[in-house]
Parts: structure tokens; C-alpha cells; sequence
């Protein structure tokens, strides 16, 4: 199978490395500050690297700010360039890709696979999450998590995931959460649970936050009622559930983790596209 990898963070590279080692022909763009095997060409033209190809790998997620996701490449390219390079009828595959790029993926007919959209894949993608979080906190704090008060927000796939890990760690898990069946679920497994109209009572007794939720769902007051000890974890992608800014100048610790996988764990990461690529590819035969 001839494989083109598109822009991208570590876990492209190691994709990419893995493809080749699977003995499938990997062409790569916009990844030339990446560790990649010499036998991977680093193609100048998107149009060449794409030319021919199976399948296409765009990142996860596809783009910021209307341009391809590209940390390791050394020129900017833009989203609406990049799908309208592609061939007619490719497999893509990739995650989050706004409106407009797949409005300009259907009028090339690409066959656009967003994994982000994918039960099987979000799902692993948030126990990787979770796995990190915890990670992160054991690394970047002097407290230890046994013993400590764990606020975690939202409980959606990643709270899910994050809540019971802490709580079998040892922590006492709060999670908040606004619909009643999420917090009598986040019960039942033993937690606390409370909504967000009370977060700011429970702020004052709190170690850790952690944030999932993409929505500011955290006040300003309640960021004013954390004390200089509580460390806040930002794990949702912009706009987040806080306003970051505010709580650093008022004194808090922030620590902003968006896209955890692909920063702390990027084999986990790109091993769990490559699974999501082969079932693709299976379903596709069906």
C-alpha cells in the first residue's frame, strides 16, 4: 500500500516509521523536522507526495487556524490548499477538520475518514488521555496523589476514563457534571458528584482541577476561590473550560494540556491511528 503522511507531531513520524517497517511505500510532507527513516521521502510537492496513494494521513486534529497542523514542517500551508491538492476519490484520514474543509473535501470527492467522529477511536483516544493526565500530575506536582482532592470537570468519554483512575489511586474524586444521570452514574462508581452552580463551595477543598469540558464552564468567581496550592489542568481543547489567563495572574498554577496523546504519549497515539486506519480499510472492503 502506498501511504502519504501529511503534516503533523511526533506520532506522524513514528505512523510513518511504522507503515514503512510494515512494508508498505510511506511518502511524507510538511514533516521535515521529523526523525523519519532515510528511506521515507521527504516530498517538496503535496501533489507528489499524495500522487498515487491509498490513503492519506492528516493529523489529529487536521488544522489550527485555518493551516495544516504541521509542528514539524518548516513552512506554513494552508487547510483550504491542502484538501484542494488532493486527489479525486482518496482515502483521508484525519480528525476535527472544520465545515469548510469538508465542504472542499466533498467538492473533490475525497472519501474523508474524521476519526474524531469514530466511537472506537475517541474512546481509546481517552483512556490515552486519562493515562496521561494522571501522568502529568504525578510529574509536575510535589503532592502525591493518594490522599489528595481530585476536581474533575465534565463527564464526558475523557472524565470517564480520568475520575476512576484517580480514585483507585487514592484521591478523592469530585466530579462535576450537569445533567443528573451523569452525576448519579459518576455515584455509583463511587464518587462525589455536584453541579456546576455548586463548584464554587467545593473550590476551597480542592487539590487538583481538571478540565475536559471545551466550554467555559468554570467562573471567574470560582477561579478566585481556588487556593495558591490548587494546580489546574486545562485537558480540553480551545476555548477550554476556563479563562487561563485570569487564573495565572491571580497566583494559580495552570498547566495547559490540550492534545495529551500526540505531546506524552505519541506511539500509544499513533499505534491507536494505525488501528483505526486497518479497520477503515476493512470496513471500506465490506
Amino acid at each position: 500500500m502506498r501511504v502519504a503522511v501529511v503534516g503533523g507531531d511526533r506520532r506522524a513520524a513514528i505512523l510513518a516509521s511504522e507503515l514503512l517497517r510494515r512494508g508498505h511505500r510511506v511518502h511524507s510532507f510538511a514533516l521535515e523536522k521529523a526523525e523519519l527513516p532515510a528511506e521515507i521521502p521527504r516530498e517538496l510537492s503535496l501533489q507528489v507526495c499524495t500522487y498515487g496513494a491509498d490513503c492519506v494521513i492528516l493529523p489529529v486534529p487536521a488544522e489550527r487556524g485555518g493551516l495544516l497542523n504541521a509542528p514539524l514542517g518548516l513552512n506554513a500551508v494552508s487547510m483550504d490548499e491542502t484538501i484542494s491538492a488532493l486527489w479525486p476519490e482518496s482515502l483521508v484520514l484525519g480528525g476535527k477538520f472544520s465545515g469548510k474543509s469538508l465542504e472542499l473535501a466533498r467538492r473533490g470527492r475525497l472519501r474523508l475518514e474524521d476519526v474524531m467522529r469514530r466511537t472506537d477511536f475517541v474512546t481509546a483516544n481517552a483512556a490515552i488521555t486519562a493515562e496521561c493526565a494522571v501522568g502529568l500530575l504525578l510529574r509536575e506536582s510535589e503532592r502525591a496523589i493518594l490522599g489528595s482532592r481530585c476536581l474533575v470537570v465534565g463527564w464526558g468519554r475523557i472524565g470517564r476514563q480520568l475520575a476512576p483512575r484517580l480514585r483507585a489511586l487514592g484521591a478523592v474524586v469530585t466530579v462535576a457534571a450537569r445533567d443528573p444521570a451523569d452525576r448519579a452514574e459518576a455515584e455509583a462508581l463511587g464518587l462525589y458528584a455536584l453541579d456546576y452552580n455548586a463548584l464554587e463551595s467545593a473550590a476551597e477543598e480542592t487539590d487538583f482541577v481538571l478540565n475536559t469540558v471545551p466550554a467555559r464552564v468554570l467562573t471567574d468567581a470560582f477561579l478566585c476561590c481556588l487556593t495558591a496550592e490548587t494546580l489546574l489542568v486545562e485537558l480540553a481543547s480551545p476555548p477550554g473550560g476556563f479563562d487561563a489567563m485570569l487564573a495565572k495572574n491571580i497566583g494559580l498554577r495552570v498547566l495547559e494540556a490540550p492534545g495529551l496523546p500526540g505531546k506524552s504519549a505519541p506511539y500509544a497515539a499513533a499505534m491507536l491511528l494505525l488501528k483505526t486506519l486497518e479497520q477503515v480499510l476493512r470496513e471500506q472492503e465490506e
